[in-house]
């Protein structure tokens, strides 16, 4: 009856409410898509590097002589490389194999481990690990003497109203559902040993805590959240632990155990022991973006996740009720937040909302557990209102990202208002511009190309002038670069080869002053940037050149772009032009500006 009762409860049911509501998103939007094929893009971008150890241990039998792959594989002169750590690829592996073997029996589909048997399979793990994450956690707040009610809206606000949604029901290929799983069970078991379990199970902890250091190394710092769940049993529990030296050894040598799996898989591929996939990737600790990380447009933790801005109230509350919790979870907060915005990209890539803080929110959703436990009516209820708008906000711009209404990578203060909380087809894909970070560079970036041209009659280097005309509306001068219902392609930049650097990572900014007749005159042009070897393109990347459709007639707007490139090889070139695809846009275009930067050997 206990028993019964227990999966009765309302803390129950909300982690499977959650974990159903999921299961449905998968289905309707990631499945589906939007020729019903949609499952093909559960392995794609990050998730083929994790992907990429089960298919060539398991199908291809080519560790360490894998095929090109730009997004994971570094050649190396002793073998391949796979950049990505193998903890996901752990997490993964039972139901890739589920899923292989139902495609294995099916002559109908490919045996390469694309198949859909293999990728919905894959996308079926990440909804049991939310399940299973999501018990983990309400069983810890329940022990922590958390009332039923404040658990359950707990585990609903984070299922519904954070990017945990995304990477479980539709980026499961990602490594963020693993973390949250396997933190979630660490900080449990820390518990369970706070509260007079055997010392035995810190051997479950070391083992847990090796798996989550499998997945991202940086999760290591997960041991700082042992006072957050001890609270004033941290020291009594440390002087149980070093009571038992052996256990102690048994638990580092369990978790070291875990870790090997990695220098294992490295000297399978390239015969060393230690490799450093994240090559030409790395920190910026002298110049840590704070501010971006929490605020900015782009991917603003606190404006794309307001959620959050109750955890993060309720870490300062908690210091007035328990001191030691309070503290460690305001440190917990600083210490991560100082790490995530050291990564050189800040923002992490494409992607919605904050990603990186799914990892963590296991830790950063105790204290406003344990404040709203304790809150007056008049605070609970408001407590509840903002969770439930919060809900509806994420759920209104998670509806827009999949409907290709918000822009992927370039989000900013302009975009976002102009897109915010609309709705349609007709307002898909209509943002546009690039706006990238540049590339690591710890020892800085040199100019090593760069020039502007007004497209009057003086003599220019790299740019190639296209149907230039007299023009009294010109921004500077008297002539302008025309584009109509006959003119494709426009004045164009081009870096010969050997004018730039070979081997090292670049950095394209561009400028141009464009001019409308009427506002959106413009919207159908693409701004270009290739890199050519001989006749064929080695690099390729398109956009629309306009921020947002239009913003009024007869006006000329200043339009910046900028864009890392890859390291060019000693005959490559670059170009960058704006095409008029479809000869749908009208517009002119003066004053263009390009700089290449170089990133320092370091």
């Amino acid at each position: 009856m206990q028993l019964t009762n227990r999966f009765r409860s309302h803390s129950f049911m909300a982690a499977l409410a959650v974990t159903l509501f999921s299961a449905l998103v998968t289905a309707v939007v990631l499945w589906k898509g939007t020729d019903g094929e949609g499952w093909k893009q559960t392995i794609r971008s990050d998730a083929k590097g994790y992907y990429g150890y089960l298919q060539a241990l398991f199908i291809r039998n080519d560790l360490g002589h894998e095929p090109d792959a730009w997004e994971y594989i570094h050649h190396t002169p002793t073998g391949t490389l796979n950049k990505y750590f193998c903890g996901t690829s752990v997490m993964m592996a039972p139901w890739f194999l589920i899923g292989h073997d139902q495609a294995l029996g099916d002559p109908k589909v490919p045996h390469d481990g694309l198949s859909v048997y293999e990728q919905k399979a894959i996308s079926i793990g990440g909804w049991v690990y939310l399940l299973l994450g999501l018990l983990a956690l309400r069983a810890l707040l329940l022990r922590m003497g958390v009332s039923e009610r404040v658990v359950a809206w707990t585990l609903v606000s984070m299922g519904l109203g954070s990017t945990l949604l995304q990477y479980a029901a539709v980026q499961a290929g990602w490594s963020h559902v693993y973390s949250f799983c396997t933190i979630s069970a660490l900080l449990l078991v820390m518990h369970k040993l706070a509260t007079g379990a055997r010392a035995a199970w810190v051997v479950a902890a070391a083992a847990l805590l090796g798996l989550i250091v499998l997945i991202r190394p940086v999760n290591g710092l997960v041991l700082l959240a042992l006072p957050v769940v001890a609270g004033s049993a941290t020291w009594p529990l440390l002087q149980r632990l070093f009571r038992h030296p052996w256990m102690l050894l048994l638990a580092v040598i369990t978790g070291a155990a875990v870790v090997f799996l990695q220098p294992l898989l490295w000297h399978a591929q390239t015969g060393n022991w230690f490799e450093w996939g994240y090559r030409s990737e790395g920190f910026h600790w002298d110049r840590p973006e704070v501010m971006n990380v929490l605020f900015s447009w782009r991917r603003g933790l606190f404006l794309w996740t307001p959620l959050l801005l109750l955890p993060a109230l309720c870490a300062f509350l908690l210091l007035r009720r328990d001191r030691v919790r309070g503290v460690a979870v305001l440190a917990y907060w600083a210490i991560n937040l100082y790490v995530i915005s050291s990564w050189w990209i800040w923002y992490y890539g494409s992607g919605f909302g904050s990603r990186v803080f799914i990892d963590h929110y296991p830790v950063l959703f105790i204290p406003m557990a344990l404040v709203l436990h304790r809150a007056s009516v008049r605070t609970w209820l408001a407590a509840r209102l903002f969770i439930l708008l919060c809900i509806a906000l994420h759920l209104a711009q998670f509806t827009q990202y999949h409907q290709g209404i918000l822009d992927r990578e370039s989000m900013d203060r302009e975009k976002y208002q102009h897109t915010f909380l609309r709705f349609g087809s007709e307002r898909a894909e209509r943002v546009g511009g690039i706006d990238q970070g540049p590339p690591f560079h710890p020892k800085g970036m040199r100019t090593v190309l760069q020039e502007a041209t007004d497209l009057e009659e003086r003599p220019s280097r790299y740019w190639q002038h296209g149907h230039i005309v007299w023009d009294d509306r010109a921004y500077s001068g008297r002539r302008v670069c025309v584009f109509n219902d006959t003119i494709e392609f426009g004045t164009m930049f081009r870096a010969p080869v050997g004018s730039l650097p070979s081997g090292q990572e670049l950095y394209l900014e561009a400028s141009v002053m464009r001019y409308e007749e009427k506002a959106g005159d413009s919207f159908n042009t693409l701004g270009v940037v290739t890199i050519t070897k001989g006749d064929s393109a080695t690099f390729y990347y398109s956009f629309r050149i306009n921020p947002v459709p239009g913003d009024r007639d007869a006006h000329w707007r200043r339009l910046f772009f900028r864009l890392p490139l890859p390291a060019l090889k000693p005959d490559e070139e670059v170009a960058f032009y704006l095409w008029n695809q479809e000869l749908r846009s009208r517009l002119l275009m003066d004053d263009l500006f390009v700089r290449v930067q170089a990133v320092n050997p370091y």
